[in-house]
């Protein structure tokens, strides 16, 4: 595991939260970076992980009242997904074949009103596209938009798309960590389609 990467606390998606969450369900959870910044802001939060890897270096006791090793792609979700009233899916669906088979497991499980957080990175940013028209080539990097564990690649219209069939968006935020004169000017000029690094949806089941 990516020391950094499965440690991210992700202060910019959290910023959407409008409260504070009793019960969260930590899906991708990695070693919990997010969700401890989460349990800091708002104090008595109960939380559940579940993520692919597990590392046996680490103390998932810390941070989460239980934890799964979970296939989200062929294992049935071990937790109640009406119990919770925020689900955490950040970074996680362009690992899937099928995001959209999660999405049918976990919202039609979910309690009416329950929050999901997702983030996506944004295949449309500026300097993927002109990277691959400057060399012709389609390469996987080690992290990023083409990371070689990404399957599936979403655009802003893509990601609302596949949102908006079982969720209400109420609130986004284009991201960009790596914001500078040439990413604000492509923004004024293509709009934030092009500029966002990722974009992050707060969604609501109806």
């Amino acid at each position: 595991m990516q020391e950094g990467y499965y440690d991210h606390s992700r202060p910019e998606a959290l910023d959407l939260l409008p409260s504070c969450p009793r019960r969260i369900l930590d899906i991708g959870c990695g070693r919990g970076g997010v969700t401890r910044s989460l349990k800091q802001r708002c104090p008595g939060a109960q939380s559940v992980g579940l993520d692919l890897f597990l590392d046996p270096s680490f103390d998932y006791a810390a941070i989460f009242d239980s934890f799964s090793q979970v296939d989200l792609e062929r294992d049935e979700l071990p937790v109640d997904v009406a119990s919770f009233d925020l689900v955490l899916l950040l970074d996680v669906m362009e690992h899937l074949r099928q995001p959209e088979g999660l999405l049918d497991k976990l919202v039609p499980a979910a309690a009416p009103g329950c929050l999901f957080l997702v983030s996506l990175p944004n295949f449309h940013y500026y300097s993927n596209l002109l990277t691959i028209v400057r060399t012709g080539r389609f390469r996987y990097t080690e992290a990023g938009i083409l990371d070689r564990t990404h399957v599936r690649f979403f655009g802003l219209d893509d990601a609302r798309e596949l949102l908006t069939k079982q969720l209400t968006i109420i609130a986004e935020r284009p991201f960009n960590p790596f914001e500078n004169v040439k990413s604000r000017i492509i923004g004024r000029l293509l709009g934030d389609k092009y500029r966002a690094y990722q974009n992050i949806f707060l969604c609501r089941k109806p």
